[in-house]
């Protein structure tokens, strides 16, 4: 009967350590004390995705099916999901609606106080880069256009390529950046800017200004229509570029970061694409402007060595830990800024190359509608924050006010993540004094002893635990 007993107890245990993908491998010490690098209960094996994997029971398990995946995606596009549904945009836009979008265009987290030379910015001035908006050039009513970004293109507050930064001394956020836009995306345009360079439009991201020759017009039925086919290729790797090509200079070394999909373009196999054979690569059908900025698609070559996949990845805990770890070491870049991500953007892109969408924000990614959310205010206690986070699944994301983390595993039931992030704050654990190393890269990290700020610690700021892999 006892041994019985004890057996029902180990099987409970077992089930729950399924439950939650780890491994009942032998416990891990926590290293003591700050590692060379400056990070509290670290060790360098831990920046290894296999270190993370190993841990896990079953690594390879299907969290989300291709079905699943699939209305995740479509959920991210319904009210509250983060991202805008193009297509129910009216085919005639007013005034309104436009100089509405041109308002929020202008909103930043990022104050606007000194240019790229450390100068003030003067009330002067930022009336001259409003006046490029051309809000009153808007028209009573005008039909959308749509069209697709052909290259990695810079989202911007301001129809203007002017940096700012609201001080001299934190350049690592850049005032007027907004986002981007991926190759082959679509978009709404509402507004041109006065000097005609720049285009107000709507990206299921939301408005923003983008540079004109980032876009091609086209019908809207060739664009959206381009949006939904089937993908030929997904980028797995971090970024990987197009074949170099001087045959065509639009088409040539295009930059194409993770989670993008192409379709593959239909070209005869024994003839050359831009001056290359493609039987050792994937041509890939690829926007472009044309006479006058108008739509084309013509055929870029991917190699085949390049990191990609004939589709989206099978999301499991292996993959989530391989996908993100791809991305270590890159430098933080604010809004996509440097050719890299931010907090956001890390884990966007990690799950977008497994078919699943979360918006390029963390506080959207924190409510999105998507998604299960376990919510938290000031009336949660800091027992029941650490009895979550120890529950919490690999892949779980935290949210904090300003930025997100993704949960890798757990030693001795303390949770690790891995995050893009400026600087770890922690206390000291021999002097107790704070202190602060400038990380400015996606690293791994432990959670627990990490503050948000100089008095608040991470797990008494999570605002949401967000569980994207729940069925």
């Amino acid at each position: 009967m006892k041994a019985t007993k004890q057996l029902r107890t180990l099987a409970t245990i077992l089930a729950l350590a399924c439950a939650a993908g780890a491994a009942p491998a032998a416990d891990q010490r926590i290293p003591a004390g700050i590692s060379p690098a400056g990070i509290p209960a670290f060790s360098e094996d831990m920046l290894n995705p296999e270190f993370w994997i190993g841990r896990l029971l079953e690594p390879n398990v299907i969290l989300l099916d291709a079905r699943q995946a699939a209305a995740r995606r479509a959920a991210a596009y319904a009210p509250q999901g983060g991202f805008k549904d193009l297509q129910a945009i009216p085919a005639t836009l007013d005034r309104a609606q436009v100089a509405d979008w041109l308002k929020q265009a202008e909103q930043s987290p990022v104050k606007l106080a000194v240019d790229d030379a450390g100068k003030p910015v003067t009330p002067s001035l930022l009336a001259a880069l409003k006046r490029n908006a051309g809000l009153e050039r808007i028209a009573a009513s005008n039909p959308a256009r749509y069209g697709l970004s052909v290259r990695r293109a810079q989202l911007r507050t301001l129809p203007t390529e002017r940096v700012f930064y609201a001080a001299n001394d934190q350049r690592d956020y850049e005032s007027l950046q907004a986002g981007i836009l991926f190759v082959g995306e679509p978009v709404v345009i509402a507004h041109a800017s006065v000097d005609g360079k720049w285009l107000l439009v709507m990206s299921a991201q939301g408005p923003a200004w983008v540079r004109a020759d980032d876009i091609a017009e086209g019908a809207r039925d060739a664009v959206f229509g381009y949006a939904a086919r089937a993908p030929g290729r997904v980028v797995t790797g971090d970024q990987v570029r197009t074949a170099y090509t001087p045959e065509a200079p639009a088409l040539s070394e295009l930059l194409l970061d993770m989670g993008t999909a192409l379709p593959i373009a239909d070209v005869p196999a024994d003839q050359p694409v831009n001056g290359a054979s493609p039987y050792a690569s994937w041509p890939l059908a690829v926007p472009v402007r044309g006479q006058g900025g108008k739509l084309e698609f013509k055929a870029a070559l991917l190699r085949r060595s390049a990191d990609s996949a004939p589709g989206y990845l099978p999301l499991t805990r292996a993959n989530i830990i391989r996908q993100s770890f791809k991305l270590l070491g890159e430098r933080y870049g604010w809004g996509h800024q440097y050719n890299a991500r931010d907090c956001s953007g890390l884990i966007a892109e990690a799950y977008r190359s497994m078919g699943v969408l979360l918006p390029p924000s963390s506080a959207v990614q924190g409510a999105s509608t998507a998604f299960q959310h376990q919510s938290f205010t000031d009336k949660d206690s800091h027992a029941d924050r650490l009895k979550a986070l120890a529950e919490a699944q690999v892949g779980d994301l935290v949210v904090v006010p300003g930025h997100v983390l993704m949960i890798v595993g757990h030693i001795k039931g303390e949770p690790y993540v891995i995050q893009d992030v400026p600087y770890a704050v922690f206390k000291d654990p021999a002097s107790g004094a704070m202190r602060r190393t400038k990380l400015n890269q996606v690293s791994v990290t432990p959670l627990l002893p990490l503050y948000a700020d100089d008095k608040t610690l991470y797990v008494d700021a999570m605002t949401s635990l967000v569980h994207v892999t729940r069925p």
